[in-house]
């Protein structure tokens, strides 16, 4: 086989790295606003969920904007929502630090960033649950707790891959960590961090899924009962 060939699978590699790097790209440039970086993330699950479709032949940069369309109302409510919860507590462990004199010893630092990692955990598992299910703003908030209470490892890894860019600008030294590995963050961590949560999550979902539809089947099965008497 031609290794220039579409079929050939170096060509396909390359292929799959090229799509990766367009929805790199698309993300960065969505979520300049700050308030879109929800349904960037959205945008970004649509991209990586074509990718894994073999059936699916739609363009990725066609399935981010539908992603980002679909979750620009519902996902940017929620994400919004977690947002603002995330400067309060972001402002109170800041006076923590800096004005110990004028807080009150009940709101210690190490609770202002345990609740940061809370809000953070949410905002990570409201994007992957929504591009399984389609769900209100509210619905998604509910379902992204639930998540992250029964499937705590999963939430976990799903959190910090997301936001580890962000870890290593505040944690390490001099932003050291976060300049060298800057190339990576531009190139290709999102898309692919965002692939591997997908994936990741895949086995909680299916079991919601299929939940779901037994619900359903035992739903018709009881209003045809009483037809067939």
């Amino acid at each position: 086989m031609n290794l220039f060939s579409y079929e050939s699978k170096p060509m396909q590699i390359i292929m799959q790295l090229g799509d990766l790097i367009i929805l790199n790209l698309l993300y960065l440039l969505c979520c300049i606003p700050i308030f879109t970086i929800g349904a960037a993330q959205a945008g970004l699950y649509s991209g990586v969920k074509v990718m894994q479709d073999p059936e699916d032949d739609t363009y990725v940069t066609t399935a981010f904007f539908k992603g980002f369309r679909n979750g620009f109302g519902r996902v940017t409510i929620a994400w919004c929502l977690l947002f603002v919860v995330e400067l309060v507590l972001a402002m109170a462990a800041y006076a923590c630090v800096y004005y110990q004199k004028v807080m009150n010893a009940d709101l210690p630092l190490w609770a202002s960033l345990i609740g940061l990692w809370i809000v953070g955990t949410l905002q990570a598992l409201v994007t992957v649950f929504h591009s399984r299910f389609s769900c209100t703003a509210m619905q998604l908030l509910r379902n992204a707790f639930y998540l992250a209470i029964f499937h705590p490892i999963r939430s976990l890894g799903v959190t910090l891959f997301t936001w580890l860019p962000l870890l290593c600008l505040l944690l390490s030294p001099g932003m050291s960590l976060f300049m060298a590995l800057t190339p990576i963050w531009f190139a290709i961590y999102f898309s692919g961090t965002f692939g591997f949560n997908y994936s990741f999550m895949k086995k909680p979902f299916q079991v919601l899924i299929d939940d779901f539809n037994e619900t359903k089947e035992e739903a018709e099965k009881e209003q045809e009962e009483p037809a067939q008497i």
